[in-house]
């Protein structure tokens, strides 16, 4: 039993490393050193996809008669809410916001994991749990804000993180509660194929190869995004199902406990300005998410 606690908790921290350095790679994808733009937001994330989708094509071929009819519409939850949209919400936020930041907003996962569970799932909530879900949003709240209410392109950048961490809780409940008998590998591939396909399509109607060729830095941002595709997608979604299946939907997504820190090293890293009030509103919003799944 504790051989397999420390595998969950070495698998977490894996996992934590994996997608809390896709923050930064999604901004390589779209702009230079320089920080002048490369690729668009959703030549980012439909590339991202895509390429997971293609690298995870031979599992796929061989899972498509294994699965029930029954399960396609919960892979198709997974792989359209769970990581189409988010993709794009993303790269369109990280435009304007800071890796780091996007790092830290992206620990409220937990949060609405339990929001979720509660109102579709019927999962039984602790007063506690409750009061960490309030403790957490208002962290985001003061995030969002530090750039003041006024700023209203700042807020509603910041809300499309939030909206994708809604994704992320509708998601991990759908596997936990759905999906649980087919294997992790199956839905990781599976879902990223579904996701990518109209990606792909849409992918085919843009100037991205041209970009790459002409644009001094343009291999390198398809560089990064391969990288993203295949560590921050492929493998990171495989270990978070992975983990849902093994342990619970709030254990797996409490990975969101030590991504912050991964993604504010390596905006440190990149020069990104952080005040103190970001670490304060991000220790907040991580107090909150402990609240949430202290036993």
């Amino acid at each position: 039993m504790k051989s397999t606690r420390i595998t969950h908790l070495l698998v977490l921290l894996l996992l934590a490393i994996t997608w809390g350095s896709s923050f930064i790679l999604m901004k390589r994808g779209l702009r230079d050193g320089s920080d002048q733009p490369v690729l668009r937001p959703e030549q980012v994330a439909a590339l991202r996809l895509g390429i997971a989708g293609l690298v995870l094509l031979p599992v796929s071929i061989r899972a498509f008669r294994k699965v029930h009819r029954a399960d396609w519409k919960y892979l198709a939850v997974v792989g359209l809410i769970g990581s189409g949209l988010p993709a794009i919400l993303f790269t369109i936020s990280q435009q304007y916001l800071d890796s780091s930041i996007a790092g830290i907003l992206n620990a409220l996962t937990p949060l609405f994991t339990l929001f979720v569970g509660i109102i579709v799932f019927k999962r039984v909530v602790m007063p506690k749990q409750v009061m960490g879900v309030l403790i957490g949003l208002a962290g985001a709240i003061c995030l969002v804000s530090l750039k003041g209410f006024g700023d209203s392109d700042n807020m509603i950048y910041s809300l499309l993180i939030v909206l994708a961490t809604l994704c992320y809780g509708i998601s991990v409940n759908t596997i936990s509660a759905k999906l649980r008998h087919i294997s992790p590998l199956q839905i990781t591939a599976l879902s990223l194929l579904i996701a990518g396909i109209p990606w792909s399509l849409y992918l085919s109607t843009t100037d991205v190869a041209e970009i790459i060729q002409v644009n001094p830095h343009g291999w390198t941002s398809l560089a990064a995004v391969t990288t993203l595709a295949v560590f921050g997608t492929c493998m990171a979604n495989l270990l978070y199902f992975w983990l849902t299946q093994q342990t619970s939907p709030l254990f797996a997504s409490s990975v969101t406990y030590l991504m912050p820190l991964v993604a504010v090293g390596w905006g440190v890293f990149d020069n990104e300005k952080l005040t103190f009030m970001h670490l304060i509103c991000g220790v907040i919003i991580l107090f909150g998410v402990w609240m949430v799944n202290r036993k």
